[in-house]
């Protein structure tokens, strides 16, 4: 029997290797040099074509890849939760993560404008008219120098930058 050195495919020598026409839902595949594991959803193989397309997890990562069916990948089973736990502090590893970051900031400043005698009746007049005209006061806001307070910061989304 003959055994290429090269392998023609997605998987990493030495590592427990499926051809993707034999993954099926629930397998598992490691990625960025065991970083990261990406959970098969659905597998669906098109004889016709010689592929399969895979449905993959986690959220924000690849929604589906198409392989070759005869492609080999590196795969893992998923383990009973006794020998999981065993493995959970497995060390730390340096990846790319890319981050969106929402801000809620109030910036404190004094500016001096022209504004017409009417706007500066009363406190609710003076804010009702500078919030209707912003381009009177906006080119006076500078986000470096003005005393700034963070009243609200959220994590909306974190997903891990896949290297090509």
């Amino acid at each position: 029997m003959h055994h290429d050195t090269h392998r023609p495919d997605y998987s990493s020598a030495g590592e427990p290797a499926a051809r993707a026409a034999d993954l099926k839902a629930g397998d598992q595949i490691p990625v960025l040099g065991g970083a990261a594991v990406l959970t098969v959803l659905e597998a669906v193989h098109d004889t016709a074509s010689g592929s399969t397309l895979l449905r993959l997890t986690p959220a924000g990562g690849p929604d589906t890849v198409q392989l070759p069916s005869t492609a080999l990948v590196n795969v893992s089973r998923p383990q009973p939760e006794a020998e999981q736990e065993a493995d959970e502090d497995d060390g730390e590893v340096t990846v790319t993560v890319a981050l969106t970051v929402t801000e809620e900031v109030t910036y404190e400043f004094e500016a001096e404008l022209e504004l017409p005698a009417r706007a500066v009746a009363a406190p609710e007049t003076l804010r009702d008219y500078l919030a209707e005209n912003e381009e009177i006061w906006l080119d006076h806001l500078n986000p470096l120098t003005h005393c700034a307070s963070v009243d609200e910061r959220s994590l909306d989304n974190a997903t891990l930058v896949l290297a090509a």
